[in-house]
């Protein structure tokens, strides 16, 4: 398990791997974030809000963020998440 803080804590998350499958649990501040992942990202939005490359994300919805793709991460309120990494 691996905690991880960006932007001076506005976005954090504990990285976990989930019978060979790697995730990541996270809660983001209101705020936005840029990142560009290292390999493919499905962010499934639990709680709040969440706007990922101008795609609205409500709880129970997924975004796929393609590997190497500059994506960013909006929230206007503090929201969370889970992340498989393929």
């Amino acid at each position: 398990m691996k905690h991880n803080i960006y932007a001076n804590g506005g976005l954090q998350n504990i990285e976990f791997n989930d019978n060979g499958v790697d995730k990541s649990v996270g809660v983001v501040e209101p705020g936005d974030y840029t990142f560009t992942p290292d390999r493919e990202e499905t962010i499934q939005c639990l709680t709040g809000l969440l706007i990922i490359n101008n795609n609205q994300c409500l709880p129970g919805q997924k975004v796929v963020v393609e590997k190497g793709t500059p994506f960013v991460i909006s929230a206007k309120e503090t929201s969370s998440y889970i992340c498989t990494y393929r």
